[in-house]
């Protein structure tokens, strides 16, 4: 029987530098108080139609934290990073199970489901 000592080497887990640079001028990471410009769209709650949905959030340091009670298709005028995180972090996995190529079945995420949308007016 083998037995593992503490010294055994492991695989280690690669972790990268984060680059602290935006990506873009336009990007979350390079927004500001000032820079985060306001856009107009109209909110759809696309999980439960015709209810009131809850926002709250802080997309960056130093930024206030943004709380709002929408109404299902209200129109809104709220800042850019704000709609981002709407429209980009309002899903959750629903999971389940998936047959492989060999016919067996794997857990694994069945779907995504949007909660919310928040479709900009401005670039109609």
């Amino acid at each position: 029987m083998q037995t593992l000592s503490p010294h055994t080497s492991k695989a280690a887990l690669y972790v990268g530098n984060q680059s602290k640079k935006p990506v873009n001028k336009d990007s979350i990471e390079a927004m500001t108080k000032a820079t985060d410009k306001m856009v107009k769209g109209i909110f759809k709650n696309l999980e439960c139609p015709g209810q009131t949905g809850f926002v709250a959030c802080r997309m960056y340091k130093d930024q206030p934290v943004f709380q709002k009670w929408f109404e299902d298709g209200e129109e809104a005028e709220i800042p850019l990073s704000v709609a981002r995180h709407i429209n980009e972090n309002t899903s959750y996995p629903v999971h389940g199970y998936l047959l492989d190529a060999g016919g067996q079945y794997v857990k694994g995420t069945g779907r995504i489901v949007q909660r919310y949308e928040f479709v900009s007016m401005d670039f109609s």
